[in-house]
This record gives C-alpha cells, sequence and structure tokens, in this order.
C-alpha cells in the first residue's frame, strides 16, 4: 500500500475552522478509541495550525537549530 500526501492547502483556507475542530477533537472523550490514521491526521492538522497562528513556535518548542547570523565582511 502507497502513503498518501496530504494537501493541507484548506487549513490556510480556514484556520480558525481547523482549530475548532482541534478544541472538539482534544475534547472528546473517545479519542483514544478513534482509529490511528484519524489520531495521525489530527495531529498532522495541529501542526499546521500551529504554524500558521505562531509561524516561529514549531522551531522554539522543539529547539531546532538556527542558521548562523552573516558578518559583514566588509573593512570599515
Amino acid at each position: 500500500m502507497m502513503g498518501v500526501v496530504l494537501e493541507l492547502d484548506y487549513v490556510r483556507l480556514a484556520p480558525g475552522f481547523a482549530r475548532e475542530v482541534l478544541e472538539i477533537y482534544e475534547n472528546w472523550e473517545g479519542k483514544n478509541s478513534a482509529p490511528m490514521k484519524v489520531r495521525e491526521l489530527m495531529m498532522v492538522i495541529e501542526i499546521e495550525v500551529n504554524k500558521l497562528y505562531d509561524p516561529g513556535g514549531w522551531d522554539r518548542k522543539y529547539g531546532m537549530p538556527k542558521p548562523p547570523p552573516l558578518k559583514d565582511t566588509k573593512l570599515s
């Protein structure tokens, strides 16, 4: 079985709606019995929504290395 590539452009079109869906999912008592694919989808949507609402938050949260600052090589 081949993997499916998710096109998450729809999250950018309606981030408020996606955020509401995530809140409902988080408050749902039966989410632990949801199929693994549904849990994976909700995790991916959560990541995309977090990127939209807090663009630098993902980098800060997981300590991804930042590109080194460039130095001015001109002599003054």
